[in-house]
């Protein structure tokens, strides 16, 4: 196998493949193998330099690791989407929820409004005059 197919793959999941090179060579710190940064051509080698390994038997040990390991990455890739989408529908829940109970609410206002406009004027009146005496007061402490 050519290493090139499995860096192109490796590039987006560098994270996942250092996990798997220390699955597979023990003897290699996380810090050695951060410091490819995704270069797997480069990591390979290290690693063979290090191991004495054939390049081949390396790449092979990869793809031994990444069938591994790809089946229990995908569940659990599978089950945060179904997490995931499962929140985000509770969140859309919540929120025509919330929308429906405000436009009954305000369906009530605009009904009392209508039933005794000169009271609710007067309660917005005094409304404001006490919110402005509260704002003052806090301004004036300052």
């Amino acid at each position: 196998m050519n290493t090139q197919g499995y860096e192109t793959q490796a590039a987006g999941d560098w994270t996942e493949l250092k996990g798997k090179v220390n699955e597979g060579w023990g003897e290699l710190s996380g810090d050695e193998v951060r410091e490819f940064q995704g270069n797997v051509q480069q990591l390979v080698g290290y690693i063979q330099q290090k191991t004495g390994e054939t390049q081949q038997l390396i790449e092979q040990k990869l793809v031994a690791l990444d069938a591994r390991f790809r089946p229990m990455l995908e569940q659990a890739s599978a089950t945060a989407q179904e997490y995931l989408q499962s929140g985000s529908d509770a969140a859309n829940d919540a929120a025509a929820y919330v929308r429906d109970a405000v436009a009954a609410k305000h369906a009530q206002a605009e009904q009392a409004v209508r039933r005794k406009p000169i009271e609710s004027v007067a309660v917005a009146f005094g409304t404001g005059i006490i919110a402005g005496a509260v704002i003052g007061l806090i301004l004036k402490q300052r």
